[in-house]
């Protein structure tokens, strides 16, 4: 849709005159603030507000704010996806200090301070309300929070191999949400932050804004969150909750919507994704209608917020404070600003990119690099590194010495991500490798394959349907223009498996692997087809790939300990079953399997703790682990508590032939030949492929005096496929024995 800035412009002029009859209750004129209201908008472009010169936006109430504050015109996100930019919005460090380089499997260090840790450390009351899952507590955000309010996940069953979750929820929800909070805030200074999601796919507003914005629904969304933070507003000025707060509304990043390619944010660099709103109001102190025509960066917000709060920035920061500049005083000349994308290298093993904004310039570092003069080519359509190398050098040192001066990742900000939490990302369209994709060799372009990333999802949404023959046709068209594409060869792997094709499957995610050694997920679903195609031996060593990349993962010391049992390795398979209880997979899954491999090592009492904690888990495994107790104790001549686990088996799983053996091996021992007798019918009936149990069967018959049914039990024996041809002299010997007779 074209937009008239010009008229934009005019049209905002007008409703800013008419805005300022009737503003909000502010402080008295020059106090400073003593509390803080921090409202993100998430995926929001700052040119689809009215503020910021859309014709056609319906954006009143921030339009207000704008009106009756500071608004910075050219601001800039850190990185264009959530946890990251957020990161550096809270705590003022660029991503490589801060460490959250991606939504997927990062966690902001518990080291670093964030300015609710600093509040809170000065008396203030603190609440958050979240929109997203990408900001669950989980990730390190929730630190110096009294109140976190997170939305709860909702698993939704689907037909295919993963699972959407429930990620977001709703402005009007939010809002409600931060109004059941307002009661404790006050009395006193407080912060609170809510976070609004709406403008993120997919974009479905609510009516009236679905019909009034059916051609747009990504600015139908937008609407609908203006009035909800009205709502807010509203309800924090009813309180007297704003006489004394500064209000600040800032972006996390953009949308780029179909520009350069990209259908939503995450893979590139262009304004589109990287330009946001940020709005500072605080009557009496902060300039009503002033606009900053400088550039600002993400990191800037919380110093310039200390700073008209009067206390120092946070102990790191690498932002400046432009709060002179909102007091009415002239604007500082900033340095460059950074930002980043390292999404494609993580999730496919494509260039990172990094950009540098001085003034109007913008350069951005990828294998074909870009210069961008913003004032005369705002769409970034004329790409002026092609004609002026010497500037790309130049802009390269530049780069160089800024991110020198950032100090690398802090230890401690990877985590692995669960399997929920990665569902919550892909639900919104986000993958994630869990680390760069090292074995691959080449290294593309983003820009190059941007359509690959559209066709990917779709693909994976496919999946997610269970209509895996089309998710299968998506994927090798991805795989036709990406050979090396480590999550596509994997994905497809999984599609093949399902498809009943496990030989091509195992094939695409070995060759995954080779792509992406380092990717957790690729690792672990790599030996999960292993152990399938009864590789055990390989699948350990896949496994504990997958743990040497994320030491904290249940899952994949689950699978090990799996890998380790069919290696004849119980011991092993005990340390890894506690790993995995330890990290909080305390599933009957894995109780079953641990009470299995403790009976195996000999250790019955620790054995039946765990297996009677199993109920729930597959009911064969868990009357394999009583049937495996039971011989355990029969070896020790335990004889009545095998036989009470041996019937625990056996009520759980009639048919298992391990405990039939073994209890009719203690039937006959206690002398009960009728029950020995039915046990062994009942092997030889429910697994006539059993190589032993016909003949023992014959005997047991024998014993009793069944000497034709005995004979005939021999008889079958002998014409049996795959039966013990080492028994054969036994069961010729007793035909012949029952003849004489």
């Amino acid at each position: 849709m074209k937009r008239s800035v010009a008229q934009g412009r005019f049209l905002w002029a007008v409703v800013s005159a008419a805005i300022m009859v009737s503003p909000l209750v502010g402080g008295p004129a020059g106090s400073p603030p003593q509390s803080l209201v921090l409202i993100t908008l998430d995926t929001t472009r700052a040119d689809h507000l009215g503020c910021y010169g859309d014709l056609n936006a319906a954006t009143p109430r921030l339009d207000r704010l704008a009106a009756e504050g500071a608004l910075a015109m050219r601001a800039v996100a850190t990185a264009p996806l959530t946890l990251p930019s957020h990161a550096s919005i809270l705590t003022s460090l660029y991503p490589p200090s801060h460490g959250v380089r991606d939504n997927a499997d990062f966690r902001l260090p518990d080291r670093e301070t964030t300015i609710a840790v600093h509040l809170k450390s000065r008396g203030y009351r603190t609440a958050a309300v979240i929109g997203s899952g990408v900001l669950a507590a989980t990730q390190g955000l929730a630190r110096g929070f009294d109140l976190y309010d997170e939305p709860r996940a909702k698993p939704v069953a689907t037909a295919g191999l993963l699972y959407d979750v429930a990620a977001e929820r709703t402005a009007a929800e939010v809002s409600d949400a931060a109004i059941a909070a307002l009661p404790r805030l006050a009395p006193g200074p407080f912060f609170l932050w809510v976070h609004y999601f709406d403008p993120h796919v997919e974009y479905r507003p609510p009516s009236p804004f679905r019909e009034r914005f059916a051609t747009s629904p990504y600015d139908g969304e937008i609407a609908y969150m203006d009035a909800e933070i009205g709502r807010l507003i509203d309800a924090m000025e009813s309180r007297g909750l704003l006489a004394r707060a500064v209000v600040a509304v800032v972006g996390d990043h953009g949308e780029s919507l179909g520009e350069h390619g990209e259908r939503t944010h995450g893979l590139l660099l262009y304004e589109g994704t990287l330009r946001v709103p940020l709005i500072v109001r605080y009557p009496g102190t902060v300039r009503a209608g002033l606009k900053l025509r400088g550039v600002v960066s993400g990191v800037d917000l919380s110093p310039t917020l200390l700073d008209l709060m009067g206390m120092p920035a946070l102990p790191r920061a690498q932002g400046r404070s432009f709060a002179p500049a909102l007091r009415g005083g002239a604007e500082a000349e900033r340095g460059p600003v950074y930002s980043e994308s390292l999404y494609g290298e993580r999730a496919y093993g494509w260039a990172p990119l990094y950009a540098l904004r001085e003034g109007a310039r913008k350069y951005v570092e990828a294998p074909e690099p870009e210069i961008y003069d913003l004032a005369s080519d705002p769409g970034e359509a004329r790409n002026l590194a092609v004609e002026a190398p010497g500037d790309v050098a130049a802009f390269r040192d530049r780069l160089a010495a800024l991110t020198s001066d950032l100090r690398p990742a802090a230890e401690g900000a990877a985590q692995v991500m669960g399997e929920e939490q990665r569902a919550r990302l892909l639900s919104l369209g986000y993958v994630s490798g869990g680390s760069p994709a090292a074995g691959r060799k080449d290294r593309p372009d983003p820009k190059r394959l941007i359509a690959q990333n559209d066709a990917f999802l779709e693909a994976r949404s496919l999946v997610s349907a269970g209509r895996l023959e089309e998710a299968r046709r998506r994927l090798a068209e991805v795989l036709a223009a990406d050979p090396g594409n480590p999550l596509a060869l994997a994905t497809m792997g999984g599609v093949l498996r399902a498809l009943g094709r496990p030989a091509e499957g195992l094939a695409r995610l070995e060759a995954a692997a080779k792509a992406g050694p380092g990717v957790y997920e690729i690792q672990r679903n790599l030996g999960s087809a292993l152990r399938d195609a009864r590789r055990p031996a390989d699948a350990a060593a896949a496994y504990r790939a997958a743990i040497e990349i994320h030491p904290s993962s249940a899952d994949a010391h689950f699978g090990l300990g799996e890998a380790m049992n069919e290696q004849g390795d119980a011991a092993g398979a005990v340390v890894q079953y506690r790993h995995a209880l330890a990290l909080g997979l305390e599933t009957p899954a894995v109780k079953a399997a641990l009470g299995l491999a403790l009976a195996v090592t000999g250790d019955l009492a620790g054995s039946e703790k765990e297996l009677l904690l199993s109920e729930g888990a597959d009911v064969a495994v868990r009357a394999q682990g009583w049937a495996r107790l039971g011989h355990a104790a029969a070896q020790k001549n335990l004889f009545p508590e095998a036989r009470r686990f041996l019937d625990r088996a056996l009520a759980l799983e009639p048919d298992e032939p391990d405990a039939l053996l073994d209890r009719a091996k203690i039937r006959r021992r206690q002398e009960d030949l009728v029950g020995a007798a039915s046990d062994l019918e009942t092997l030889a009936a429910a697994k006539p492929e059993h190589p032993s149990a016909r003949l023992l069967w014959a005997q047991a018959l024998l014993a009793l005096g069944e000497r034709d049914a005995a004979a005939r039990a021999a008889r079958d024996f002998l014409t049996q496929p795959g039966a013990d041809s080492r028994l054969f002299g036994i069961a010729r010997a007793l035909i012949r024995r029952v003849g004489k007779s």
